[in-house]
């Protein structure tokens, strides 16, 4: 069953909208940042199951995509093609899935979402797959990384 009203007003109230609470900060429970531009956030997800695994997140509280005018919906898809570009040049997955849901937390942000050698192609995609964490070291390693082809990309 769907969300109640009740529900889904309180989830999509930005004041109480997590990424909006945090999708700025430098580091918080679920990812860190990597870089920024006008209209996102690109965030390393903690969990690590898939090497590279991000997100892009819109700054603007905006709960899909039909709501944005043309240069907005240009300029989020224009990061997330350069956050898939630099996750592709750190981490060299297979192929990388975009997933833009936002069911959960109704703020627009794409799942950028790697595949790699070992993984199963036939398998359903689950970001909450592992969870995977790595050490503080590996983590700050893939966060200079991606830090760097993100700034490559530019």
């Amino acid at each position: 069953m769907w969300w109640t009203d009740e529900q889904w007003s309180e989830l999509i109230d930005p004041a109480r909208c997590g990424m909006c609470g945090d999708a700025h900060l430098e580091e918080n429970e679920h990812s860190i940042l990597v870089g920024s531009t006008e209209a996102t956030y690109f965030r390393l997800v903690r969990n690590q199951a898939h090497a590279g695994y991000s997100v892009v997140i819109l700054r603007e509280h905006v709960t899909d995509l039909d709501r944005l005018d043309a240069l907005q919906l240009n300029a989020f898809w224009h990061d997330v093609q350069r956050a898939g570009k630099a996750v592709g040049a750190a981490f060299t997955p297979r192929k990388i899935d975009y997933l833009v849901m936002g069911h959960r937390a109704p703020h627009l942000h794409c799942h950028v979402f790697p595949q790699h050698r070992d993984d199963d192609p036939l398998r359903n995609v689950d970001i909450a797959e592992g969870p995977v964490y790595l050490s503080a070291s590996e983590l700050d390693g893939s966060v200079a990384a991606l830090r760097e082809t993100w700034r490559d990309f530019a």
